[in-house]
């Protein structure tokens, strides 16, 4: 990911560290493109686009990837999408957007999606489909003042035409990124639930 405004070196590094080494997930708050640079090799016992889990792989994939590998699709100062697929079979899209315009793509993705629902409170304002996760937060902006913060949008959504459900899988992965974007900038859920509701009832 190059390095955003929002998002300085020594703060990317917390993040993939984080990435690399998180294994567990909180119980408590805490269309296809092909272009881009050219896809890199991973390898299922490792991580592919950062947070897509071995196990959430397979569960994308139906089975053990035999050629996984990734795709960074977007990566500028206030985005960050990368795809992963097996051998030229797309299996997930990651993607992490900050500001304002990002937090209303994000729901008007979730508002087109069949099969929607509220999703966990720990990922802030939330929803759950099939093949589509999406998590609205509230993290601090490295820099600003004090008690200020910027939406963050998170992204998971199922590639292909399978139909399986893969919620699960997708709802783990929100779940690795928001933990990082919490354990590195440190993040409000419950700030961003409290701003939705606010939204919806200000005329």
């Amino acid at each position: 990911m190059r390095v955003p405004p929002l998002l300085p070196i020594t703060l990317l590094a917390a993040l993939v560290a984080a990435g690399c080494t998180s294994g567990t997930e909180p119980q408590q708050p805490a269309g296809s493109s092909t272009s881009g640079p050219a896809p890199t090799q991973g390898s299922a016992d490792g991580w592919l686009c950062e947070d897509v889990s071995p196990q959430s792989l397979r569960a994308l994939a139906g089975g053990e990837p035999a050629d996984p590998r990734e795709v960074v699709v977007t990566d500028d100062d206030t985005s960050w999408v990368c795809e992963a697929y097996d051998g030229e079979r797309p299996l997930v899209r990651v993607g992490v957007a900050v500001g304002e315009e990002g937090r209303e793509q994000a729901r008007a993705l979730a508002r087109e999606e069949e099969g929607m629902s509220p999703g966990p409170e720990y990922l802030g304002e939330s929803y759950l489909g099939p093949r589509l996760a999406v998590g609205l937060t509230l993290c601090t902006s490295p820099g600003s003042e004090k008690g200020e913060r910027t939406p963050y949008s998170l992204t998971a959504q199922a590639l292909g035409d399978s139909g399986e459900d893969v919620g699960e899988a997708l709802r783990s992965t929100l779940t690795s990124v928001a933990t990082k974007l919490d354990r590195g900038f440190g993040c409000s859920p419950r700030a961003a639930l409290e701003d939705a509701a606010e939204s919806t009832t200000t005329p």
